[in-house]
């Protein structure tokens, strides 16, 4: 992707991650089932580079000046970053093969969230034991939001992996053509 086209394309991703969190929280409603994941992948994949960061990033920090955010925002925000991160490691693998690499990047992406984000809600909210015991209650009581983002994540990070790779082809097939009519009418 042109470095032109990439500032574009990260406040497409933006807007639409905020935009979609949104929607998601007012009318889906269903605790973790989220889009960020989805957007984090996609930045990864397709933008890498600081986009890595910025584009997770960008979609928390706007939605939450509106939503709010808890106590353990370093995890979530970091969390994020490295799914975004995992994306652009797992690119090549994503592109060859969008459906089932996107499906692979949903399952490490909701379990890496899963344990990395509970691990921090054990340790800062104090509702569990600080022990082994303490832990483990803390992950049993979040199963079911760790089943509410599995599935979401299973269902939109494919779907949007794959609807952002047909945009940029079609964009780089108008695009060509706009360039070959505009290189012939101006000589």
């Amino acid at each position: 992707m042109s470095q032109k086209v990439k500032p574009l394309m990260a406040l497409i991703l933006i807007v639409l991650g905020v935009i979609g969190r949104f929607t998601f929280i007012e009318y889906v409603g269903i605790p973790n089932f989220e889009i960020v994941t989805t957007i984090a992948i996609i930045a990864g994949i397709y933008l890498g580079g600081m986009y890595i960061a910025i584009i997770p990033l960008s979609v928390i920090f706007v939605s939450d000046l509106i939503i709010g955010n808890n106590f353990i925002l370093l995890f979530t925000w970091s969390a994020f970053i490295f799914i975004s991160f995992v994306g652009y490691l797992f690119r090549n693998k994503i592109r060859k093969n969008i459906i089932i690499g996107s499906i692979s990047v949903s399952l490490i992406s909701s379990i890496f969230f899963y344990l990395y984000t509970n691990f921090g809600w054990w340790l800062m909210s104090g509702m569990y034991e600080y022990s082994l015991s303490g832990l483990l209650r803390c992950y049993y009581m979040a199963i079911p939001f760790f089943r509410n983002s599995l599935i979401g994540n299973l269902i939109l990070v494919p779907m949007g992996v794959y609807s952002f790779s047909k945009m940029l082809v079609f964009l780089k097939n108008k695009y060509f053509v706009i360039e070959k009519y505009y290189c012939k009418n101006s000589k």
